[in-house]
């Protein structure tokens, strides 16, 4: 088995510009990170770069130069720059045939040859794709269940009932929010759940 490459270190922060470019991307796919690192093979060649956002079927590159270096566009010395490229068409040859998930012409190694440095936090848009489709490949009982629950918790009605104790309260309270970490399909319903249940318990406390 070939050892992967490890990560470049080099990091950057998004400057308050890039930061509002990115945001106002239209169907953006994954959280913003603050502070990119680069996604190329440690001591590559050439130029920085990072992923810095996923809009629709755009991918947006931030690149930037090494140390104290320039880049050059269209015939002006810069910096950094985020530019719209296309993914590079690299396919890992044998047994998985991953895909390269750098952009293209990109130096150095692809990314199949490299550790990774793990999947980014999906956007609100993208979760909500993403919870449709689950939604979509539930059964008829499941389905039914959560529209139970749903219609459950979006009425007022019900009378509390003592069947648990404070202690018992916070307990299922934790246990909701960690669910809500790890079902994205319930993860509202349980965030509501528990902050209701939260809510009663600071009103006792006081």
């Amino acid at each position: 088995m070939t050892e992967l490459l490890t990560l470049c270190e080099a990091r950057t922060a998004l400057s308050p510009i890039e930061t509002i470019f990115l945001t106002g991307l239209p169907e953006p796919a994954h959280e913003l990170v603050e502070e990119p690192r680069c996604e190329l093979h440690d001591d590559h060649p050439g130029v920085h770069m990072a992923l810095a956002q996923e809009s629709a079927t755009d991918s947006w590159w931030l690149v930037w130069a090494p140390g104290n270096a320039q880049l050059t566009a269209r015939g002006q010395k810069i910096d950094r720059r985020l530019h719209k490229m296309d993914n590079c068409p690299a396919v890992q040859e044998g047994g998985d045939e991953d895909e390269c998930l750098l952009a293209e012409k990109h130096p150095g190694a692809h990314s199949f040859e490299m550790e990774t440095s793990g999947a980014r936090e999906p956007s609100a848009f993208s979760r909500k794709k993403m919870l449709a489709a689950l939604r979509e490949d539930l059964d008829d009982k499941a389905r039914a269940d959560l529209e139970e629950m749903e219609s459950l918790l979006s009425s007022a009605s019900g009378d509390p009932l003592p069947l648990i104790t404070e202690n018992e309260a916070l307990v299922i309270a934790m246990l909701l929010g960690q669910a809500a970490h790890n079902d994205w399909l319930v993860e509202d319903l349980a965030i509501q759940l528990a902050e209701r249940m939260e809510s009663r318990l600071e009103a006792l406390a006081r």
